[in-house]
């Protein structure tokens, strides 16, 4: 088995604006929000795959939630969901979304997912609550079903205990063989974060990195990963390649912080990073 190792050319090849580009050409992300208490994760998604250059991203809440947003969210859009509205009508102008971090486990949350891998006919990230619920629904169950499925790419965040709800238990020396079973099981991309991360898709690539730092183990920061993938495959940046060059961007941030990291760090961190991959001429000019 023949992995590649995700490096700063990976990183280099994102989108990058041009004179033309406005804030729709830019992309449109949707990150879809869990309860009033829980909107810290969905927050940090967001950010991050605004700040990664999708030119316009909105936070999808009941309206109880969408209050708690308006309170700290600036240059995000609220989107209000009614009761009557499902996910997916109201993410069909959206180019990716962002579903799970913090999003909850309930039957009506699981009904949601259920419909937006159904519905959503364009990139998918399925992060933290989502991998739940698909584990919780069994191989063959509706949304491991649903998943399969899928024509429009699905990327799968998992970390390890995550992966070992979805998967099963797994030799940590055989991390990589493990990632693309379960991409192959599943016919998504699943990126398998850790101290090694793994990026399997379900054609048989295979990427890996080992640039994380010990003080990315702090809530949030997977949410940050996944908002990363997001911006980028708002910005239609083919799936596989995406989720490397996140991986990378999302690592050197990190390192760049280093100790007293949180997640919120990694977000304020990505200018910096970015700046140092741009091509020159839109680099940022130093006074």
């Amino acid at each position: 088995m023949t992995a590649m190792i995700i490096g700063i050319e990976q990183a280099r090849a994102i989108p990058w604006p041009t004179a033309n580009s406005h804030k729709h050409s830019r992309g449109r992300l949707a990150v879809i929000c869990g309860g009033r208490l829980q909107t810290g994760a969905a927050r940090l998604a967001a950010a991050a795959g605004h700040r990664i250059g999708a030119g316009w991203v909105s936070l999808i809440a009941v309206p109880e939630t969408a209050t708690i947003l308006a309170c700290h969210e600036t240059e995000r859009l609220i989107v209000e969901r009614l009761p009557e509205q499902s996910l997916s009508s109201l993410c069909a102008d959206f180019d990716a979304v962002v579903l799970g971090p913090a999003f909850g486990l309930t039957d009506g949350q699981a009904s949601d997912l259920l419909d937006m891998v159904q519905g959503f006919p364009k990139p998918l990230i399925l992060d933290a609550d989502a991998l739940t619920l698909i584990a919780q629904s069994g191989r063959d169950g509706p949304l491991w079903q649903a998943v399969r499925a899928r024509t429009a790419p699905t990327i799968l965040t998992p970390h390890s205990g995550e992966f070992t709800r979805l998967a099963g238990a797994f030799d940590p020396d055989k991390k990589g063989e493990a990632s693309l079973k379960l991409a192959q099981d599943l016919q998504a991309i699943v990126v398998h974060k850790g101290a090694q991360t793994w990026v399997a898709a379900s054609d048989g690539r295979l990427a890996s990195s080992d640039l994380a730092t010990p003080f990315c183990a702090s809530a949030g920061t997977g949410d940050v990963l996944a908002g990363l993938i997001g911006g980028l495959l708002a910005q239609s940046m083919p799936a596989f390649e995406a989720a490397c060059a996140a991986v990378w961007i999302h690592a050197t941030a990190a390192n760049r912080v280093g100790p007293g990291l949180i997640a919120g760090d990694l977000v304020t961190a990505l200018p910096a990073v970015l700046n140092d991959l741009v091509p020159e001429g839109l680099r940022a000019r130093q006074p």
